[in-house]
């Protein structure tokens, strides 16, 4: 090919690449999606990965038709590159690997988005399109949020026309994003500021004044409607300690590498301390740590912690040409957060976004630190030393490098985009059976969930729902009918399969997910609701309630799960242990002491039912529903007893915190029991039910 025709379509790739990156820019803050069980994470994590993987084969068949491999070199490129290499680990060494990765995967995207927009061609223009699609997108982004609190609804989609509705799903990642950009716009605009009116300068200018009031207005709702639920600092630094320290069985593997990124739902609820029960959100779980640093601390150990510091250290003590460069303070500004709030999978991408734009402004001034090199691949077959002409060995290494660099580009881009399509694909799928559920469409929502399963088989919260939708479908089958005949014969067979599948996809959960405690749950909610229908359902019930325990150890909550699952058995002695330590755990938990009196009142134990439904008349003051049937009960136990009761035990606790329904242990999604209980088997084939 003539080496003119060489430069132009080289210089048509150039355009291309850029062009991709200035409208993703511009669309990441924007996307969303209504079509994937996350509307705002996993569509931008879509528009990432997409973005990385037309990039690379653009700029492999680039590299080929120029016929070298130059790439910029940066001081940042090895602690970037260390970054990504100990988010891998991370998952490697998880317990939990399949959920790890599948978390890993949009971090990789975005260690090599750094890579990829340092090295986008250095052109004049280059960078102001870059920054001017980077404030365009965080303007327009604030001009909705502002717009929908003021119900002005400027997007046509009915999902959106709500009052709190932001592209980034919360105002923290919109705050922080309006913040970061801000920073840029404001140093842009500086020149005006001295008199030397440019049109780019009113531009950037233009465009920071509306991210302004996107950060005002996101401010505003963060400090009153919309304040953020986030984990206490001490509770985040303590799991954090505790994942690399006390992980039983893995203890090296958990301080090097951590319990993998994306699970700190796992190291929360084993690890965090009793005293989190005094905290008003002590029922919630809570899937993010403190801060970004602790929860890198947690889940991906002191190699992925290291890493991270060493990027920064590195960032800090870059000493180039001097430094005026608003990519820089951004940068800044969002490893300062990283130290006291959580990061989102959005934040984390801004931050090298923004670094990589630093890098890109710096490429410009200071050519010491950052230069273009050129891989060479050479292969002696002639030995060490070969003896040919310059212009001969220069074609070969034109040749062979540049092929080499875009079969590589090819393996990452077949790689990582098969697993990343298969499951957005599978996702797409269980957002239908969603939908179909909430349809009351059973059979449908059933056939969606299977085709999800089959389409990316290493999704726990898969096979969780899927679970319950075969109980939920067998439990429809095996009811008796209105005119009290028993269901046919088909029915019946097709029911036991789906109680057959609904276990073995519930114990598929907890292989994929071991140190999950919903998964757990949901295996004994699952044995629970067969227990009269499953031969030994009582004790596998038992014995995944209190495995989960062991993955929840503080939660007074499990205490009464189990304690509750002792009351349907008949095993009071055992109930009233557990509904003690619930009560121990929480001491202004009515519930515990709810379930307490009754099950000391199974057991004729009077005077100590009588005494825990004081303590729950005292913690239900403020409840007026609530206290009307304590009061009952107390006089019905009164009467029972035949005399009245001894002062009531006194317990320090605040009443106006206590809002829960009080209620005895009884079975969800039960099954109508059976005369011969069913063996628990696993199926051979899945079953087909009928319409419902």
């Amino acid at each position: 090919m003539p080496s003119e025709k060489r430069q132009k379509i080289s210089e048509y790739l150039d355009t291309a690449l850029l062009f991709t990156w200035g409208i993703f820019f511009l669309l990441f803050p924007l996307f969303f999606l209504t079509i994937t069980t996350d509307a705002v994470v996993i569509p931008k994590a879509i528009l990432l990965g997409a973005t990385i993987l037309i990039s690379l084969l653009i700029w492999g068949i680039r590299m080929l038709i120029d016929g070298q491999v130059k790439l910029t070199k940066t001081p940042f490129d090895l602690p970037v590159l260390l970054f990504g290499i100990a988010m891998l680990l991370s998952s490697v060494f998880s317990v939990d690997k399949a959920n790890s990765f599948i978390s890993v995967v949009p971090i990789l995207y975005v260690v090599m988005s750094y890579f990829v927009i340092t090295n986008l061609p250095k052109r004049p223009n280059t960078l102001s399109f870059l920054i001017t699609s980077l404030l365009s997108g965080g303007a327009l982004s604030s001009l909705i949020a502002v717009a929908n609190h003021y119900k002005l609804y400027l997007l046509p989609f009915q999902a959106t026309h709500v009052v709190t509705f932001t592209t980034f799903g919360n105002y923290l990642d919109q705050a922080l994003y309006a913040a970061s950009l801000l920073i840029i716009a404001g140093v842009l605009s500086i020149p005006l500021f001295k008199k030397q009116k440019t049109t780019q300068g009113a531009i950037f200018a233009g465009l920071g004044g509306v991210i302004l009031l996107g950060l005002l207005a996101s401010t505003y709702l963060l400090f009153t409607s919309q304040k953020p639920n986030l984990l206490p600092f001490e509770v985040g630094f303590q799991t954090a300690f505790a994942a690399i320290s006390q992980d039983t069985g893995r203890v090296a593997q958990g301080f090097f590498f951590g319990s993998g990124y994306g699970n700190y739902g796992d190291v929360f609820s084993r690890f965090k301390p009793a005293s989190f029960n005094t905290n008003p959100s002590w029922y919630l779980p809570f899937n993010t740590s403190s801060s970004l640093v602790l929860e890198l601390l947690a889940t991906t150990g002191i190699i992925g912690l290291l890493s991270y510091i060493f990027l920064i250290i590195k960032v800090i003590i870059y000493k180039g040409s001097k430094i005026h460069n608003s990519a820089y303070f951004a940068f800044l500004l969002l490893v300062a957060v990283s130290f006291v709030l959580p990061f989102s999978f959005i934040a984390l991408s801004l931050a090298f976004f923004v670094l990589a734009i630093f890098s890109l402004i710096q490429s410009q001034k200071d050519h010491n630190n950052f230069f273009d090199v050129e891989f060479q691949f050479v292969a002696l077959r002639k030995g060490i030393f070969s003896f040919v002409s310059a212009n001969e060995e220069r074609r070969r290494k034109n040749n062979l490098t540049p092929l080499f660099a875009l079969l590589v580009f090819l393996g990452i881009i077949a790689t990582l985009g098969f697993y990343s399509t298969t499951y957005v694909y599978s996702d797409i799928l269980f957002q239908k059976s969603l939908i179909a559920a909430n349809n009351n469409s059973g059979t449908l929502t059933y056939n969606l969930e299977l085709q999800a399963i089959n389409t990316f088989s290493n999704r726990s919260a898969y096979y969780r729902i899927f679970s319950q939708t075969n109980i939920q479908l067998a439990s429809s089958l095996l009811q008796l009918t209105s005119n009290g005949s028993s269901p046919s014969a088909q029915a019946q067979s097709t029911g036991y399969a789906l109680i057959q599948q609904a276990i073995s996809a519930g114990k598929q959960a907890t292989i994929l997910s071991p140190n999950s405690v919903i998964e757990w749950q949901n295996l004994s909610s699952i044995y629970q609701a067969l227990i009269g229908v499953g031969q030994n359902a009582d004790s596998f019930a038992l014995s995944t309630t209190q495995q989960a325990l062991q993955l929840d150890p503080t939660n007074p909550q499990e205490y009464l799960t189990l304690g509750g699952l002792y009351y349907r058995l008949g095993q009071y002695d055992n109930a009233i242990a557990q509904f003690q330590s619930a009560a121990n755990l929480k001491q202004d938990y009515p519930n515990a002491y709810y379930n307490l009196a009754h099950a000391y009142e199974q057991k004729n134990d009077l005077q100590n039912a009588l005494a825990s439904l004081q303590i729950v008349k005292q913690l239900v003051a403020t409840d007026k529903q609530n206290s009307e049937k304590i009061d009952k009960e107390i006089s019905d136990l009164q009467a029972k007893i035949g005399s009245q009761t001894p002062t009531s035990p006194q317990v320090n606790v605040n009443p106006s915190q206590t809002q829960q329904q009080l209620s005895l242990p009884k079975p969800q999604n039960a099954l109508p029991q059976q005369k011969e209980e069913v063996p628990l088997t696993t199926p051979t084939a899945s079953p087909t039910p009928s319409n419902q």
